[in-house]
């Protein structure tokens, strides 16, 4: 019995934990896990619009500060004025006293060259115009050359020109012929014959009517001359008035007190002469008539004058221009003194005393020196062309950089341009700002300006994401909200289906400027009414749901 009732009871079978497949089970639970999951989204999308509703909506309050509307842009900075010292003579320095870093007033001495060179120079101009002078003044000597006048009286016997004659110095003009006196050359023994003869009357016996006439000795020879019978003798000239009747070549005898002459003797005119021009060109008017009188003083012929014109005038020309030639040279001397035309600080020195300045190789290799006026600074901003009507000469300047942290620094609009540049269709003019307490600024930084376009203190304000399109903001009705962290906004409810708050309602305002963050409000709130802010503009661009403010820092 205890056999068969040990044998009809079945052994308990014993759970071996080491059999069981876990991997299987998890592998199952998670697969499990993730269709909950999706059939749970699933169920979430297929529930009606209106069960969206139960979610947060953010609201502000309207308060006052100040607001103002700005324009940034960024530059780099630069001194007030700037001069590079460049040479243009050549030479050896043999002053340069001044080094880097010194400042420097206007007019004082940075560079003096050797002047040795231009000194030679001016030498020779001075020589040039001495020369082009000398040929003026020949030029108008002879300007007094185009008329000729007659340096003796007489009768023109013949011509040997006309108007319109183009002659040469020395050409043969007209015979003069004046028998009003005489000269009898009559010889005389030679051994009578002195200087003391001279102004003594002498009695005259034409040869053919005996007639006896007065004249006085004018001159004597020294010259012997041998007439027939050997007879030595030397030539008496009387002058004798004629009567009328004398011609030339008629014969007289002549006596000198006591002393007769020793033979016949020749009457010649007192004038029979050839004259000749005095000058070369083109004769414009003849004075000369043959037959007629010619008096001594009188105008024989005048020249044109054009061509004697262009030579005074080539000759003006000359000397004007050696003169300036001159000038240049003279004032070539103060390009060797070189001065500094700002006061400032000497940033670069290149060359010093003792050196070579040579225009010619210098230019490459940069300026001898440079100087800034850092009295104050300036930089330039391109602001585009919609805006640029916003800007004002004057306007205060916000400015940051880069290399002085936590540092602002204040400036002004000093300029508007008006040399515009355009780049893929967008224009922009440059401004220049001015700082005249620079700080700690260098020239080369860059800076980042703000322009204060327009400001508004203790003003009623709004963040701008409160305005909706058409000036719209709504203004809650009724109180239940609790506070969130943060600038003021709170977490008010719900919206219903259209996106429209409960307990909201829709008021049209009017906006002043914005900072882009806030905006300004002129009328349709009041300060502690509260907003509803359909979302918040933190990307820091501003603008809002409005989009036309560039930037701004708003202060409480």
């Amino acid at each position: 019995m205890t056999q068969q009732e040990v044998s009809s009871v079945k052994p308990k079978r014993k759970i071996n934990l080491k059999n069981i497949k876990w991997k299987k089970i998890i592998k199952y639970t998670v697969i499990l896990l993730i269709i909950a999951v999706i059939a749970g989204k699933v169920l979430d999308l297929l529930k009606p619009a209106g069960n969206q509703a139960q979610m947060s909506v953010q609201t502000a309050a309207v308060i006052k500060g100040n607001v103002e509307s700005m324009l940034s842009g960024k530059g780099t900075i630069e001194p007030l004025d700037k001069y590079e010292v460049n040479a243009l003579v050549k030479g050896e320095v043999l002053e340069a006293p001044f080094e880097e870093g010194d400042r420097v007033k206007k007019g004082d001495l940075l560079y003096q060259i050797s002047t040795k060179d231009v000194e030679n120079s001016i030498e020779s101009a001075n020589l040039t115009v001495e020369k082009a002078k000398r040929n003026y003044d020949d030029s108008m000597t002879k300007l007094g050359d185009l008329e000729q006048t007659a340096k003796i009286s007489g009768y023109v016997k013949k011509l040997y020109v006309k108007a319109g004659d183009n002659i040469q110095a020395g050409a043969n003009i007209a015979d003069i012929y004046n028998s009003d006196y005489m000269y009898l050359d009559v010889p005389f023994l030679s051994a009578l014959v002195k200087e003391s003869l001279i102004g003594k009357q002498a009695v005259i016996t034409m040869d053919t009517t005996l007639e006896q006439l007065k004249g006085k000795v004018t001159a004597v020879s020294d010259m012997e001359e041998t007439i027939a019978g050997n007879i030595a003798t030397r030539k008496v000239t009387i002058k004798v008035k004629n009567p009328g009747g004398i011609a030339a070549g008629a014969l007289a005898l002549a006596s000198i007190g006591t002393e007769p002459c020793a033979a016949n003797g020749t009457f010649r005119a007192s004038v029979e002469q050839t004259i000749t021009a005095e000058g070369s060109g083109k004769i414009s008017a003849l004075k000369l008539t043959e037959g007629r009188y010619m008096e001594s003083g009188s105008i024989i012929y005048t020249l044109a004058a054009k061509d004697m014109n262009n030579a005074i005038e080539d000759s003006k020309l000359s000397l004007k221009e050696a003169e300036l030639a001159l000038k240049n040279q003279k004032n070539q001397l103060e390009n060797y003194s070189i001065q500094s035309p700002i006061s400032g600080q000497v940033i670069l020195k290149n060359k010093k005393k003792g050196d070579t300045i040579d225009p010619g190789t210098d230019s490459s290799k940069g300026a001898l020196a440079i100087v800034y006026d850092l009295s104050a600074m300036t930089f330039r901003m391109n602001i585009d062309e919609l805006q640029i009507r916003n800007i004002s000469v004057g306007q205060v300047v916000r400015i940051t950089a880069d290399a002085l942290p936590g540092e602002e620094i204040k400036g002004r609009v000093e300029k508007i341009g008006l040399n515009s540049t355009t780049n893929n269709g967008v224009t922009t003019y440059p401004v220049t700002i001015r700082i005249d307490n620079t700080g700690n600024l260098l020239p080369g930084m860059n800076v980042t300006g703000k322009i204060i376009t327009a400001k508004s203190d203790n003003a009623l304000m709004v963040p701008t994401g409160a305005v909706m399109r058409d000036n719209i903001v709504y203004v809650k009705t009724a109180e239940k909200d609790t506070k969130t962290e943060g600038t003021g906004i709170k977490d008010s409810g719900a919206v219903d289906s259209e996106g429209i708050p409960a307990g909201f309602k829709e008021v049209k305002v009017e906006v002043g400027i914005s900072n882009g963050t806030y905006v300004e409000i002129k009328s349709g709130l009041k300060e502690g009414d509260e907003v509803y802010i359909p979302f918040v503009d933190t990307s820091g661009i501003g603008g809002g749901d409005m989009g036309y403010y560039d930037e701004v820092t708003v202060t409480e």
